[in-house]
């Protein structure tokens, strides 16, 4: 599987070389696949912002380099603008960003920007709302009017309407109900397959990474603390939490089974895999 998105040896300090520098990242490495949703977590302060901050260039790396199918993003340093077409960032609360008359130009305001028809435009438009789950009938609405909820999802349709190689969302559904969070993170799949797209979700719900995503990072005080697929990351609960990391709940329950003695096999970070390993467990191992 092809990398799109590869840091490597990258350190970053804050305020460097006056009395408040600060390490945010310590010589990282990190490869990121086509085609993958990839979670990063960590405790406040474990570097994830910083981090994807570099990955489209609104952060230069203090030391180390950041490549995009294998070139380096500040090779051309004042042509660094063209990169964020390439990784697209959706910062927490997007919907602060929200500026033009109707949903529709909203949206469709990055791709006309490039230079595209205004049929390719409305190509465009029309399909990221799709993904982000904005329905048609918001689209000559102006953004203001709508609910927080749908005022984000249009945020993010905005991002995707560039075709980016690679999306990055930070912290997309914060402070959003489980039904809200569904509505943004759950047209993130059929996005990758049909684009083809790397995405990078950065979440403190760990429901949200067992739920959505293939591969998990793990950071901790400015470090990769562990990589791997969402499977060998949370079968892996006792030393996540033991450094303070959240675990799915399904997990936790796994967890609590385990130590009663009730050891379980399966797939036991999804309340799917959970309730199939019970099962099995119930009937004396025999599917």
């Amino acid at each position: 599987m092809n990398e799109i998105l590869k840091i490597e040896k990258v350190s970053f300090v804050y305020g460097k070389g006056t009395p408040f520098e600060k390490l945010a990242l310590d010589n990282v490495s990190l490869s990121f696949k086509k085609g993958r949703i990839t979670g990063l977590i960590g405790h406040t302060g474990s570097g994830k912002s910083t981090l994807v901050n570099l990955l489209n260039g609104l952060y230069k790396p203090t030391e180390g380099s950041v490549y995009l199918d294998g070139v380096d993003i500040w090779e051309k340093p004042k042509e660094i603008s063209k990169i964020r077409y390439k990784v697209g960032l959706v910062m927490q609360y997007p919907e602060y960003q929200l500026f033009d008359e109707t949903v529709r130009a909203d949206i469709g305001f990055a791709p006309r920007n490039l230079g595209l028809s205004p049929e390719e435009v409305e190509e465009r438009v029309l399909e990221a709302a799709r993904f982000a789950g904005v329905s048609a009938d918001l689209l000559d609405k102006s953004p203001f009017e709508l609910s927080g909820g749908q005022k984000r999802r249009v945020a993010i349709a905005g991002i995707i309407a560039m075709r980016p190689d690679v999306l990055v969302l930070d912290e997309p559904a914060a402070g959003l109900d489980p039904r809200g969070r569904r509505e943004i993170l759950g047209g993130l799949r059929e996005y990758v397959n049909t684009l083809g797209t790397s995405v990078i979700l950065v979440s403190h719900s760990m429901e949200d990474m067992a739920h959505y995503c293939d591969d998990v990072v793990v950071m901790n005080n400015a470090k990769v603390y562990k990589t791997g697929t969402v499977a060998e990351i949370f079968s892996e609960a006792e030393s996540l939490t033991a450094v303070g990391l959240d675990v799915p709940m399904v997990s936790r329950v796994a967890l609590a089974l385990k130590n009663r003695g009730i050891n379980l096999d399966g797939t036991l970070y999804t309340t799917e895999g959970l309730r199939d390993a019970i099962l099995s467990y119930l009937k004396g191992g025999k599917k």
